[in-house]
């Protein structure tokens, strides 16, 4: 608990650093909000419908709508795809700078409180480029480490599926298909736990081996899998909680106007800041749990020294057997 306490101090203390990564998120989902705004306020040609929207989902009106102007918004639809590869691009990049940032933090703990501890932007950059292109080779080993294993697991549980459904009913065929999935969760989430430490561990050693990280940080995380991995599920837990405290204040309030509107548009935005702030804080605990763990001692490289010849002892013989 105290690697918590602690990173969610020095997330604290670095708000404008989770200020300025809500501000990228906002600007990249305005790309595409605004675009689809104009085209909405374009193709609705001033009807009415819409308004009976507010009260509940009408499939009847959004059906007449797209099949009117269903090209035109589709079109829009289309930068969605982009916006979610430019966002994950975003979330790699950005990585470094946060780490960046709590190593600064961790080296000013035996200073006076906020002496040296300012947030400096043109720092946070010089950690995300710095360590981009590390970041990226390890998001492809996780990537293809969790693309393995979904496609071990689907193939098992087809053989499976198969051969229990002539057998078992449908509620228990449901049931096997429910374990698969839940053993899938639990390697996917390992494996992207694992992956988060490989970060740390390309950060603190300064290293650039992506598959060899990957592999210390796996044992790391299997040794100690409570501090480790039940953390990691525990901030997952509390990001589900938001959203889920988010759907039930939805379902609560009766959007009717444009104040209503305002209201759960400002609530989304804090759960995106809060996300935000999430993701930094699990990076700052994970920090300072790797750094709190034993390092690997590596081997001192072997030396030793020549013999020299001289006129008594042309061949260094002597020298050597000395």
């Amino acid at each position: 608990m105290k690697h918590c306490t602690l990173a969610w101090r020095q997330t604290l203390a670095s708000l404008p650093m989770v200020g300025l990564i809500y501000g990228l998120t906002l600007g990249l989902a305005l790309l595409v909000a605004l675009p689809m705004y104009g085209t909405l306020t374009t193709e609705d040609q001033n009807s009415l419908a819409f308004l009976k929207l507010l009260t509940g989902f009408d499939y009847t009106i959004v059906s007449d709508f797209m099949n009117r102007s269903g090209a035109a918004v589709k079109a829009v639809f289309g930068m969605v795809r982009w916006l979610n590869l430019t966002y994950l691009f975003l979330t790699i990049f950005l990585t470094g700078g946060i780490l960046l940032r709590f190593a600064q933090l961790s080296s000013l703990q035996s200073r006076p409180a906020g002496m040296g501890s300012r947030f400096r932007a043109g720092l946070f950059w010089d950690g995300c480029s710095q360590y981009v292109g590390r970041m990226l080779r390890l998001f492809g080993v996780t990537l293809l480490f969790v693309l393995v294993t979904a496609v071990i697991w689907l193939i098992i549980g087809i053989l499976v599926g198969s051969a229990v459904s002539n057998s078992e009913t449908e509620r228990e065929t449901i049931g096997v298909s429910l374990v698969f999935f839940a053993l899938f969760a639990f390697t996917t989430t390992l494996l992207l736990c694992i992956g988060d430490f490989a970060k740390l561990i390309l950060f603190r050693d300064d290293a650039h081996g992506a598959f060899r990280a990957f592999g210390q940080a796996g044992r790391l995380v299997l040794r100690n899998l409570l501090r480790t991995y039940g953390l990691y599920l525990v901030f997952i837990l509390i990001g589900t909680g938001c959203f889920a405290l988010y759907f039930v204040l939805e379902s609560l309030l009766t959007v009717d106007g444009w104040l209503m509107i305002a209201v759960l548009f400002v609530v989304q935005q804090v759960l995106i800041a809060s996300r935000v702030a999430l993701k930094v804080w699990w990076l700052g605990t994970a920090y300072g749990i790797v750094q709190s763990l034993p390092q690997p001692v590596r081997p001192a490289p072997a030396t030793f020294t020549l013999p020299t010849r001289t006129d008594e002892d042309p061949d260094g013989m002597q020298a050597a057997l000395s």
